[in-house]
Protein backbone atom coordinates (compact mmCIF):
# COMPACT_ATOMS: atom_id res chain seq x y z
CA UNK A 1 0.00 0.00 0.00
CA UNK A 2 1.27 3.46 -0.93
CA UNK A 3 2.27 5.78 1.90
CA UNK A 4 0.29 8.97 2.31
CA UNK A 5 0.20 12.27 4.17
CA UNK A 6 -2.65 13.07 6.52
CA UNK A 7 -4.09 16.47 7.32
CA UNK A 8 -2.16 16.94 10.58
CA UNK A 9 1.19 15.51 9.47
CA UNK A 10 3.89 18.17 9.71
CA UNK A 11 6.12 18.09 6.64
CA UNK A 12 5.77 21.54 4.96
CA UNK A 13 8.78 23.87 5.21
CA UNK A 14 8.40 27.61 5.79
CA UNK A 15 10.61 28.24 2.73
CA UNK A 16 7.83 28.06 0.14
CA UNK A 17 4.32 29.45 0.26
CA UNK A 18 4.51 30.34 3.98
CA UNK A 19 7.48 32.67 3.48
CA UNK A 20 5.92 34.20 0.34
CA UNK A 21 2.69 34.82 2.22
CA UNK A 22 4.40 36.42 5.22
CA UNK A 23 6.51 38.69 2.99
CA UNK A 24 3.46 39.95 1.10
CA UNK A 25 1.51 40.55 4.30
CA UNK A 26 4.37 42.46 5.88
CA UNK A 27 4.68 44.51 2.70
CA UNK A 28 1.09 45.62 3.34
CA UNK A 29 2.04 46.41 6.97
CA UNK A 30 -0.09 43.58 8.37
CA UNK A 31 0.97 42.61 11.88
CA UNK A 32 2.68 39.23 12.04
CA UNK A 33 0.85 38.56 15.30
CA UNK A 34 -2.51 39.06 13.57
CA UNK A 35 -1.46 36.96 10.60
CA UNK A 36 -0.36 33.98 12.71
CA UNK A 37 -3.18 34.22 15.26
CA UNK A 38 -5.06 30.94 15.58
CA UNK A 39 -2.87 29.04 13.08
CA UNK A 40 -0.67 27.21 15.57
CA UNK A 41 2.35 28.82 13.89
CA UNK A 42 4.60 31.09 15.97
CA UNK A 43 7.06 33.74 14.86
CA UNK A 44 10.11 31.80 16.03
CA UNK A 45 8.97 28.85 13.89
CA UNK A 46 9.51 30.91 10.75
CA UNK A 47 13.23 31.33 11.46
CA UNK A 48 13.85 27.63 12.04
CA UNK A 49 14.32 25.90 8.68
CA UNK A 50 13.98 22.49 10.32
CA UNK A 51 10.48 23.37 11.59
CA UNK A 52 7.64 21.72 9.70
CA UNK A 53 3.94 22.60 9.38
CA UNK A 54 0.78 20.69 8.54
CA UNK A 55 -1.75 21.21 5.75
CA UNK A 56 -4.35 22.25 8.33
CA UNK A 57 -1.99 24.96 9.62
CA UNK A 58 -1.29 26.14 6.07
CA UNK A 59 -5.01 26.37 5.31
CA UNK A 60 -5.60 28.39 8.48
CA UNK A 61 -2.75 30.74 7.52
CA UNK A 62 -4.03 31.25 3.95
CA UNK A 63 -7.54 31.91 5.27
CA UNK A 64 -6.17 34.50 7.69
CA UNK A 65 -4.09 36.08 4.91
CA UNK A 66 -7.12 36.29 2.60
CA UNK A 67 -9.15 38.06 5.30
CA UNK A 68 -6.45 40.53 6.32
CA UNK A 69 -5.26 41.47 2.82
CA UNK A 70 -8.74 42.70 1.79
CA UNK A 71 -7.90 42.93 -1.90
CA UNK A 72 -9.06 41.05 -4.99
CA UNK A 73 -5.53 40.54 -6.29
CA UNK A 74 -3.92 39.07 -3.15
CA UNK A 75 -4.20 35.45 -4.29
CA UNK A 76 -2.66 36.22 -7.67
CA UNK A 77 0.14 38.23 -6.07
CA UNK A 78 0.87 35.35 -3.71
CA UNK A 79 1.09 32.96 -6.67
CA UNK A 80 3.63 35.17 -8.44
CA UNK A 81 5.62 35.57 -5.22
CA UNK A 82 5.68 31.82 -4.70
CA UNK A 83 7.47 31.22 -8.02
CA UNK A 84 10.10 33.80 -7.10
CA UNK A 85 11.23 31.69 -4.15
CA UNK A 86 14.89 30.73 -3.65
CA UNK A 87 14.47 27.38 -1.93
CA UNK A 88 16.34 24.44 -3.52
CA UNK A 89 12.97 22.83 -4.32
CA UNK A 90 11.71 25.87 -6.24
CA UNK A 91 15.09 26.43 -7.91
CA UNK A 92 15.07 22.82 -9.12
CA UNK A 93 11.86 23.68 -11.00
CA UNK A 94 12.94 27.14 -12.21
CA UNK A 95 16.34 26.06 -13.59
CA UNK A 96 15.17 22.98 -15.48
CA UNK A 97 16.33 22.84 -19.13
CA UNK A 98 12.77 22.78 -20.54
CA UNK A 99 9.22 23.39 -19.38
CA UNK A 100 8.61 19.64 -19.66
CA UNK A 101 11.43 18.96 -17.20
CA UNK A 102 10.10 21.71 -14.91
CA UNK A 103 6.65 20.10 -14.79
CA UNK A 104 8.18 16.67 -14.25
CA UNK A 105 10.17 17.96 -11.27
CA UNK A 106 7.16 19.85 -9.95
CA UNK A 107 5.12 16.65 -10.07
CA UNK A 108 7.80 14.77 -8.12
CA UNK A 109 7.92 17.34 -5.30
CA UNK A 110 4.28 18.49 -5.47
CA UNK A 111 3.70 17.67 -1.82
CA UNK A 112 6.40 20.20 -0.93
CA UNK A 113 5.63 23.07 -3.32
CA UNK A 114 1.89 22.60 -3.92
CA UNK A 115 0.50 20.62 -1.00
CA UNK A 116 -3.14 21.76 -1.40
CA UNK A 117 -3.75 20.27 -4.86
CA UNK A 118 -2.73 17.38 -7.04
CA UNK A 119 -2.92 17.17 -10.81
CA UNK A 120 -3.66 14.63 -13.49
CA UNK A 121 -1.86 15.10 -16.81
CA UNK A 122 -3.01 14.13 -20.28
CA UNK A 123 -1.51 14.65 -23.72
CA UNK A 124 -3.90 14.27 -26.64
CA UNK A 125 -3.00 15.19 -30.22
CA UNK A 126 -1.37 18.66 -29.99
CA UNK A 127 -2.54 19.60 -26.50
CA UNK A 128 -1.29 19.17 -22.94
CA UNK A 129 -3.92 19.10 -20.17
CA UNK A 130 -3.52 19.48 -16.41
CA UNK A 131 -6.59 18.79 -14.28
CA UNK A 132 -6.45 20.20 -10.73
CA UNK A 133 -8.05 18.55 -7.72
CA UNK A 134 -7.93 19.58 -4.04
CA UNK A 135 -5.98 17.28 -1.73
CA UNK A 136 -8.24 18.25 1.17
CA UNK A 137 -11.83 19.44 1.55
CA UNK A 138 -12.27 23.23 1.56
CA UNK A 139 -15.25 25.56 1.40
CA UNK A 140 -15.84 27.04 -2.06
CA UNK A 141 -14.51 30.50 -1.19
CA UNK A 142 -11.17 29.22 0.10
CA UNK A 143 -10.88 26.61 -2.66
CA UNK A 144 -11.40 29.22 -5.39
CA UNK A 145 -8.88 31.50 -3.69
CA UNK A 146 -6.30 28.72 -3.63
CA UNK A 147 -7.00 28.04 -7.32
CA UNK A 148 -6.18 31.72 -7.96
CA UNK A 149 -2.88 31.34 -6.08
CA UNK A 150 -1.71 28.27 -7.95
CA UNK A 151 -3.01 29.39 -11.35
CA UNK A 152 -1.03 32.63 -11.06
CA UNK A 153 2.03 30.64 -9.93
CA UNK A 154 1.65 28.33 -12.92
CA UNK A 155 1.36 31.25 -15.36
CA UNK A 156 4.46 32.83 -13.83
CA UNK A 157 6.35 29.57 -14.21
CA UNK A 158 5.29 29.26 -17.87
CA UNK A 159 6.53 32.77 -18.64
CA UNK A 160 9.78 32.20 -16.78
CA UNK A 161 10.87 28.91 -18.34
CA UNK A 162 9.35 28.91 -21.83
CA UNK A 163 11.05 32.02 -23.35
CA UNK A 164 7.78 32.55 -25.15
CA UNK A 165 4.49 34.16 -24.20
CA UNK A 166 2.46 31.11 -23.16
CA UNK A 167 -1.04 30.91 -24.60
CA UNK A 168 -2.55 28.95 -21.75
CA UNK A 169 -6.25 28.28 -21.22
CA UNK A 170 -7.68 28.30 -17.69
CA UNK A 171 -10.99 26.61 -16.83
CA UNK A 172 -12.66 27.07 -13.43
CA UNK A 173 -15.75 25.54 -11.89
CA UNK A 174 -16.77 28.72 -10.04
CA UNK A 175 -19.14 31.35 -11.39
CA UNK A 176 -17.70 34.34 -13.22
CA UNK A 177 -16.29 36.50 -10.38
CA UNK A 178 -16.82 40.20 -9.94
CA UNK A 179 -13.07 40.77 -10.05
CA UNK A 180 -12.78 39.31 -13.55
CA UNK A 181 -10.24 42.01 -14.47
CA UNK A 182 -7.79 40.47 -11.98
CA UNK A 183 -8.10 37.09 -13.69
CA UNK A 184 -7.48 38.66 -17.09
CA UNK A 185 -4.57 40.74 -15.86
CA UNK A 186 -2.76 37.83 -14.21
CA UNK A 187 -3.86 34.87 -16.35
CA UNK A 188 -4.69 36.42 -19.73
CA UNK A 189 -7.94 36.43 -21.68
CA UNK A 190 -8.26 32.67 -22.15
CA UNK A 191 -10.24 32.14 -18.96
CA UNK A 192 -13.58 30.32 -18.66
CA UNK A 193 -15.90 29.87 -15.69
CA UNK A 194 -18.72 27.48 -14.71
CA UNK A 195 -16.83 24.64 -16.34
CA UNK A 196 -17.20 21.02 -15.16
CA UNK A 197 -13.54 20.90 -14.08
CA UNK A 198 -10.60 23.07 -13.08
CA UNK A 199 -8.05 22.65 -15.84
CA UNK A 200 -4.96 24.25 -17.41
CA UNK A 201 -4.37 23.56 -21.07
CA UNK A 202 -1.75 24.61 -23.63
CA UNK A 203 0.01 23.50 -26.82
CA UNK A 204 2.26 20.53 -26.04
CA UNK A 205 5.08 22.10 -28.09
CA UNK A 206 5.69 24.43 -25.15
CA UNK A 207 7.02 21.44 -23.22
CA UNK A 208 10.07 21.28 -25.50
CA UNK A 209 11.01 24.96 -25.48
CA UNK A 210 14.43 25.68 -23.99
CA UNK A 211 14.41 27.51 -20.68
CA UNK A 212 16.39 30.76 -21.09
CA UNK A 213 17.20 30.73 -17.37
CA UNK A 214 18.41 27.12 -17.32
CA UNK A 215 21.76 26.27 -15.78
CA UNK A 216 22.77 22.63 -15.94
CA UNK A 217 25.22 22.90 -13.07
CA UNK A 218 22.94 24.88 -10.75
CA UNK A 219 19.98 22.67 -11.72
CA UNK A 220 21.90 19.52 -10.76
CA UNK A 221 22.98 21.17 -7.51
CA UNK A 222 19.37 22.07 -6.66
CA UNK A 223 18.20 18.58 -7.61
CA UNK A 224 20.73 17.13 -5.21
CA UNK A 225 19.64 19.51 -2.45
CA UNK A 226 15.97 18.77 -3.02
CA UNK A 227 16.37 14.97 -3.13
CA UNK A 228 14.91 14.72 0.36
CA UNK A 229 11.60 16.04 -0.97
CA UNK A 230 11.33 13.19 -3.46
CA UNK A 231 10.63 10.84 -0.57
CA UNK A 232 7.55 12.83 0.43
CA UNK A 233 4.49 10.64 0.14
CA UNK A 234 1.32 11.92 -1.49
CA UNK A 235 -1.82 13.04 0.31
CA UNK A 236 -4.39 10.55 1.57
CA UNK A 237 -7.10 12.06 -0.65
CA UNK A 238 -4.88 11.78 -3.73
CA UNK A 239 -4.18 8.10 -3.07
CA UNK A 240 -7.91 7.40 -2.70
CA UNK A 241 -8.72 9.35 -5.87
CA UNK A 242 -6.07 7.53 -7.88
CA UNK A 243 -7.44 4.18 -6.73
CA UNK A 244 -10.96 5.19 -7.79
CA UNK A 245 -9.87 6.68 -11.13
CA UNK A 246 -7.68 3.81 -12.29
CA UNK A 247 -9.28 0.89 -10.44
CA UNK A 248 -12.10 -1.38 -11.55
CA UNK A 249 -13.77 -2.40 -8.30
CA UNK A 250 -14.22 0.90 -6.48
CA UNK A 251 -16.69 0.09 -3.74
CA UNK A 252 -16.16 1.71 -0.36
CA UNK A 253 -15.64 -1.69 1.26
CA UNK A 254 -12.89 -2.67 -1.20
CA UNK A 255 -11.13 0.67 -0.85
CA UNK A 256 -11.28 0.44 2.95
CA UNK A 257 -9.76 -3.03 2.75
CA UNK A 258 -6.95 -1.70 0.53
CA UNK A 259 -6.08 0.84 3.25
CA UNK A 260 -6.33 -1.87 5.94
CA UNK A 261 -9.26 -0.09 7.62
CA UNK A 262 -12.79 -1.01 8.47
CA UNK A 263 -15.40 0.84 6.34
CA UNK A 264 -16.36 2.93 9.40
CA UNK A 265 -12.74 3.94 10.10
CA UNK A 266 -12.17 4.67 6.41
CA UNK A 267 -15.21 6.97 6.30
CA UNK A 268 -14.06 8.76 9.46
CA UNK A 269 -10.61 9.26 7.94
CA UNK A 270 -12.11 10.84 4.84
CA UNK A 271 -14.40 13.02 6.95
CA UNK A 272 -11.35 14.35 8.82
CA UNK A 273 -10.07 15.51 5.43
CA UNK A 274 -13.36 17.25 4.65
CA UNK A 275 -14.57 14.81 1.99
CA UNK A 276 -16.76 11.72 1.63
CA UNK A 277 -16.18 8.60 -0.44
CA UNK A 278 -19.27 9.13 -2.59
CA UNK A 279 -18.10 12.70 -3.30
CA UNK A 280 -14.66 11.49 -4.44
CA UNK A 281 -16.18 8.67 -6.45
CA UNK A 282 -18.54 11.02 -8.30
CA UNK A 283 -15.73 13.50 -8.98
CA UNK A 284 -13.35 10.86 -10.38
CA UNK A 285 -16.05 9.29 -12.57
CA UNK A 286 -17.01 12.75 -13.81
CA UNK A 287 -13.41 13.63 -14.71
CA UNK A 288 -12.88 10.33 -16.48
CA UNK A 289 -16.13 10.70 -18.44
CA UNK A 290 -15.36 14.31 -19.40
CA UNK A 291 -11.90 13.41 -20.64
CA UNK A 292 -13.05 10.38 -22.64
CA UNK A 293 -16.05 12.18 -24.16
CA UNK A 294 -14.67 15.67 -24.70
CA UNK A 295 -10.95 15.15 -25.32
CA UNK A 296 -10.69 11.59 -26.63
CA UNK A 297 -13.99 11.91 -28.53
CA UNK A 298 -15.25 8.49 -27.46
CA UNK A 299 -18.93 7.60 -27.75
CA UNK A 300 -21.42 7.19 -24.91
CA UNK A 301 -21.35 3.41 -25.16
CA UNK A 302 -17.56 3.22 -24.89
CA UNK A 303 -17.43 5.63 -21.94
CA UNK A 304 -20.31 3.93 -20.13
CA UNK A 305 -18.47 0.61 -20.38
CA UNK A 306 -15.23 2.18 -19.11
CA UNK A 307 -17.11 3.50 -16.08
CA UNK A 308 -18.88 0.15 -15.46
CA UNK A 309 -22.29 1.41 -16.54
CA UNK A 310 -23.97 -1.33 -18.53
CA UNK A 311 -27.08 0.69 -19.21
CA UNK A 312 -26.72 3.86 -21.35
CA UNK A 313 -29.71 5.70 -19.79
CA UNK A 314 -28.21 5.20 -16.33
CA UNK A 315 -24.91 6.64 -17.55
CA UNK A 316 -26.68 9.68 -19.05
CA UNK A 317 -28.54 10.28 -15.80
CA UNK A 318 -25.34 9.99 -13.76
CA UNK A 319 -23.50 12.32 -16.14
CA UNK A 320 -26.23 14.93 -15.85
CA UNK A 321 -26.10 14.64 -12.05
CA UNK A 322 -22.32 15.18 -12.10
CA UNK A 323 -22.23 18.03 -14.61
CA UNK A 324 -25.75 19.48 -14.97
CA UNK A 325 -25.82 18.63 -18.69
CA UNK A 326 -26.29 15.55 -20.85
CA UNK A 327 -23.33 14.04 -22.72
CA UNK A 328 -24.70 15.29 -26.05
CA UNK A 329 -24.51 18.92 -24.83
CA UNK A 330 -20.90 18.66 -23.72
CA UNK A 331 -18.59 21.25 -25.26
CA UNK A 332 -14.94 21.09 -24.23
Amino acid sequence: MQQYISLEDKYISAEGIITALVELAQGREISLHKLLHGTGIFEQDLYNLSQRFSVSQLLALISQFKTLMKSNDSGFLLGHQLVNGFSPAMQSVQLSPTLGESLKQLHLIRATLAPLFFTRQHIFHDDFYLYLQPSVGMDDSLKNYCFEIYSAAFMSLLKRVSNHYPHCYFDFTCKRPRHIQEYEQHLGLRVRFEQPFTRWHFDKQLLKYANPQASKLRWQQCLAQSQQHLKSPVSFVEVVCKRIYYGKNNSLANSAQYFAMSPATFKRKLKQHGVSYSQLQDEQNKLKALHLLGVCQQGNEQVAMRLAFYDIPNFRRAFKRWTGITPSKLKI
